[in-house]
């Protein structure tokens, strides 16, 4: 195998595997230190999301059409750091109402999400390439179901944080860079899952995920 071949294997299978992995673990670790229920709820699905992107990013099969958009680009890997960070500024977390919704939002979030990746399968991608138009599942009703899940359950975060402002701060940015990430992609686009919906002139709404939603 030539080296080129292999930094191209490094930097799109083995980085990503490794962070997933990172992530992965640190949630699984954490549902021991669960302070309740809900929190350990969130973790194993936290967990779960995290290791179906270790493995997706390893089966899938190469990108129809490479992003080539800077901007596209940087606005995926912006939006995932920013929901890295979210996490990370969000570990101490307060009480009464304020945690009860956060749980709500964090199990509801995560729940879309692993459903959304579920379905998305091997068309599962973090950067704005073009892998295929799926529309089954939760893709059939909402474009982006992916981002819902992971705006969704980062806003719990941010709600349940002893110290909500830092966690805040990064949320407008994720927010952002995923209303950006999909729109360099939406040209060009195949029919990767095909159902009774996807015929041109279909109800509109059956758009696929380029890069993470």
């Amino acid at each position: 195998m030539s080296f080129p071949r292999l930094l191209h294997l490094f930097g799109s299978r083995g980085v990503p595997s490794f962070l997933f992995g990172f992530m992965a673990v640190n949630s699984a670790i954490r549902i021991g230190s669960a302070d309740g229920a809900s929190q350990v709820v969130y973790f194993l699905l936290s967990a779960s999301l995290w290791a179906m992107f270790v493995v997706l990013v390893n089966i899938r099969p190469a990108p129809i059409r490479r992003g080539r958009s800077i901007v596209g680009v940087l606005a995926a890997l912006v939006a995932q750091f920013a929901f890295i960070g979210v996490g990370v500024l969000s570990q101490e977390t307060t009480a009464g109402t304020r945690i009860l919704i956060s749980d709500g939002l964090l199990i509801a979030g995560m729940l879309v999400a692993v459903a959304s990746v579920a379905f998305l399968g091997r068309c599962f991608g973090v950067l704005p390439d073009v892998r295929g138009l799926v529309t089954r599942g939760p893709y059939r009703l909402v474009r982006h179901p992916l981002y819902l899940g992971e705006l969704a359950a980062s806003l719990g975060l941010v709600i349940g944080a002893r110290e909500a402002l830092p966690a805040a701060g990064l949320y407008p940015l994720a927010t952002i860079a995923l209303i950006i990430a999909p729109s360099v992609a939406r040209a060009g686009r195949v029919i990767c899952v095909t159902t009774r919906s996807t015929a041109p002139g279909g109800n509109g709404r059956t758009v696929g995920r380029p890069a993470g939603g």
